[in-house]
């Protein structure tokens, strides 16, 4: 199977050497110096069992350079940089061509159905602690990775195939036929926890042990937006999240505040305006993430 990756950061780049080492052929997409890194030495993988050096079949600066048309595309980005990508990525697109968005965020699927309402576009969403530690090396902090992809209904036969892919590469894979849940459970942390770091500018420890009554909140008002969108979510949801919490180090920060402090552009429509802006097209109140999207908007002026 030809897989396109597209984006070889922390997700993209461990994604790839693992479709690689399950057989794959992958063709990637990665700039500058990690760029040309990886296309004349190789992406280097580092684990806790150690490193491994594996070569793409391509590396390019974008998927409209890639030689031949893949069969899946799985876009590693960050969601203000997703239909920018998408579009780029037509000239490798046919109607059989599987489209699986993996960054963070809810609706990836729709800004990638809306572009390309023939072809079949599943869901995803990737649990993993990585980054690029320099270029042409992707660093995995933590035991491994898991992949969750699917669509509401059968699932295209494609995507067994990229999942037995993934799973023969060492990351654990798990397909549903109720994605629409899967990704608004991870929204559920991802979004309370990007917008309250950021909010007051602490990890994200430090937010539930300082503001714990804002946190419960957020999580609930995140949760009936979920609700709305036809997420099968419950308050069992909210006590995950807390499990989680207990789990990361104190001083763990989210990468929404890590950009916010370096002045970046930042996830704060796809992490904090979306749910905003699905509450007020469901009636759902929720006073806190609003208040917090409007400190934040100021913030990033």
């Amino acid at each position: 199977m030809t897989v396109g990756v597209i984006g070889a950061g922390g997700v993209g780049g461990y994604l790839a050497g693992a479709l690689m080492r399950g057989g794959a052929e992958v063709l990637l997409t990665a700039r500058g110096a990690h760029g040309q890194s990886i296309a004349q030495k190789g992406l280097r993988i580092k684990s806790r069992e150690g490193s491994q050096t594996l070569h793409p079949a391509q590396t390019a600066p974008s998927p409209d350079h890639f030689a031949k048309r893949p069969e899946a595309l799985l876009f590693c980005v960050k969601g203000y940089d997703l239909q920018k990508a998408a579009q780029t990525a037509a000239p490798v697109i046919d109607k059989e061509t599987l489209l699986v968005p993996l960054g963070n965020g809810v609706g990836n699927g729709a800004v990638l159905r809306a572009l390309y309402p023939d072809n079949p576009v599943a869901e995803g969403v990737v649990y993993i602690v990585s980054h690029i530690e320099a270029p042409g090396v992707v660093a995995l902090k933590g035991p491994g990775a898991k992949v969750v992809m699917g669509v509401d209904g059968a699932l295209p036969a494609t995507l067994s195939t990229l999942g037995r892919h993934l799973e023969q590469g060492g990351v654990k894979v798990k397909l549903s036929e109720e994605i629409t849940t899967e990704v608004w459970r991870k929204f559920l942390f991802i979004s309370a926890m990007a917008t309250l770091t950021s909010r007051y500018d602490k990890p994200m420890g430090a937010v539930a042990a300082e503001h714990g009554d804002a946190l419960a909140a957020v999580l609930e008002e995140i949760l009936a937006v979920g609700q709305a969108e036809g997420a099968r979510l419950d308050h069992t949801d909210i006590e995950r999240v807390y499990r989680q919490l207990e789990k990361v180090p104190y001083d763990s920060p989210t990468s929404m505040w890590l950009d916010f402090q370096a002045g970046r552009p930042t996830e704060l429509e796809a992490l904090t305006g979306k749910a905003v802006h699905l509450a007020r097209k469901h009636g759902v109140d929720t006073p806190v993430l609003k208040e917090s999207y409007e400190i934040l908007k100021r913030k990033s002026r």
